[in-house]
């Protein structure tokens, strides 16, 4: 069955935030959407005449039959909520292009080349770095690089216990990079999927729409405190994961215009 109405634009979605634009949607338009019900009826009808018998009168009785059908169709609104709210947002001038100079909670559109991480990038890290010790242990005494050896055991053993976020990285056109973590329930297939197919390439002009973080003056806690020792692995791990250049920015959604 072809639509009556053809979209005005069609839209590969690479990754959604659905409990995000859900929330959205029922702030925006007081309520969510779960279904879209469509109904039509028919209604026909048939006349039958018969003849009255001349003794009695003249003329003709008739009797009219309805007959009454009813279709009913229950649509999942799949993608309609998310295209309703970044719409709405869109023709309300509610999301602003300049990345750079849009301020902390500011929703932001960037277009530009995208690529994923996720763990599986940590595990080839150790696997290479584990072949690297393997062939310098496996030299003679005298010509093994023990600081080299020294130096890839703990970095092996602190990679074996780290565990990262999934994340993206996006380029734009002018070298500004956008760069965040995702949820992995929200991508459309799995980021080893991206990997077989664009290897060490990106993907080439995908829209970005999420919300622009700023960092804040942080307070200072003491090492000698759990906290504080957490606030240093936290910045060492964002400081592995993402270039420092980089803005941050929570993802609500990203994708490519077909047409």
């Amino acid at each position: 069955m072809e639509p009556d109405v053809q979209p005005v634009a069609l839209y590969d979605f690479l990754y959604r935030d659905s409990n995000r634009i859900a929330s959205y949607y029922a702030q925006i338009f007081s309520g969510r959407l779960s279904a879209i019900e469509e109904t039509a009826s028919e209604r026909m009808s048939e006349d039958k005449g018969a003849k009255i018998s001349a003794a009695v009168a003249s003329g003709d009785l008739k009797h009219t039959s309805e007959t009454q059908t009813g279709t009913k169709r229950v649509i999942d609104p799949h993608d309609v909520i998310t295209t309703d709210v970044l719409s709405f947002l869109t023709e309300r001038e509610q999301i602003q292009d300049n990345v750079t100079d849009a301020p902390h909670g500011a929703l932001i559109v960037a277009q530009g080349t995208l690529v994923f991480v996720d763990r599986s990038i940590v595990e080839l890290a150790v696997f290479a770095f584990e072949v690297m010790l393997k062939e310098e242990e496996s030299k003679p005494k005298g010509q093994r690089n023990l600081l080299q050896i020294q130096s890839l055991r703990p970095v092996i053993n602190f990679l074996q216990k780290l565990s990262i976020p999934s994340a993206f990285l996006l380029q734009m056109k002018d070298g500004t990079q956008v760069a965040g973590t995702i949820k992995e329930d929200g991508m459309q297939e799995p980021i080893a999927g991206y990997y077989f197919k664009h290897g060490t390439a990106g993907l080439a002009d995908v829209y970005l729409i999420g919300i622009k973080e700023l960092p804040s003056e942080a307070f200072q806690l003491p090492d000698s405190q759990f906290m504080g020792a957490g606030q240093q692995a936290a910045q060492l791990l964002s400081n592995m994961l993402f270039p420092p250049e980089a803005l941050r920015v929570t993802p609500v959604a990203m994708f490519r215009k077909l047409f």
